[in-house]
């Protein structure tokens, strides 16, 4: 009985609940923990080194946040990347296209694949850099102008879009994870752009 109930305790946790498939799971937690170990002990570094750092270099320092910001907005065009290519695959003149010898469909059905599977480890280890070059930014120093102030909104538009990108390996987020990447991605680009 004992074994019976705690068998159900960990069926009915928050990631077997959300991702059915095994395989992804696995990655999911992987990335998850992986990501995690990694800003720890980041943020453990740069908040016992910052004195020392800005002291040495400020404007290494200031350099070291903007490219972690960098870095994530790469990753998240790569994870976004998804979107183009599943829209074109529903595309039915794509079957005519031929490239050489291959169709275009096949390599971007490859694409597709590839896509899919590392869309949420890419999306997860941006997110981490993204949660580190914030916290950087802020302890350099808040400053309530439209770069601070774009980026925070971006920080508070990934969280609804992570939860429900959660919802979206059972489809049941009613394409809310399209939606609020798109508003992640715009304002993710404006913080980029005029920031």
């Amino acid at each position: 009985m004992a074994k019976q109930s705690a068998l159900h305790r960990v069926r009915s946790t928050l990631l077997i609940r959300y991702i059915p498939n095994p395989k992804e799971r696995r990655l999911v937690v992987l990335t998850l923990g992986t990501v995690a170990v990694l800003l720890v002990i980041a943020l453990y570094f740069v908040t016992h080194f910052y004195q020392d750092w800005i002291a040495a270099n400020s404007r290494a320092y200031k350099g070291w946040f903007k490219q972690l910001g960098s870095i994530a907005q790469i990753g998240f065009f790569t994870a976004i990347s998804i979107y183009p290519i599943f829209l074109l695959l529903k595309w039915n003149p794509l079957k005519q296209i031929v490239l050489g010898k291959y169709q275009l469909k096949t390599l971007l059905q490859f694409l597709g694949k590839w896509v899919r599977h590392w869309h949420v480890p890419i999306a997860i280890t941006s997110a981490g850099f993204v949660l580190l070059h914030g916290y950087m930014a802020i302890l350099k120093e808040l400053k309530w102008d439209f770069t601070y102030f774009s980026g925070i909104l971006s920080l508070i538009a990934l969280f609804p879009l992570m939860f429900m990108g959660l919802k979206r390996f059972k489809r049941q987020d009613k394409k809310l994870h399209f939606k609020m990447a798109i508003v992640f991605l715009i304002l993710f680009m404006i913080h980029a752009s005029f920031g």
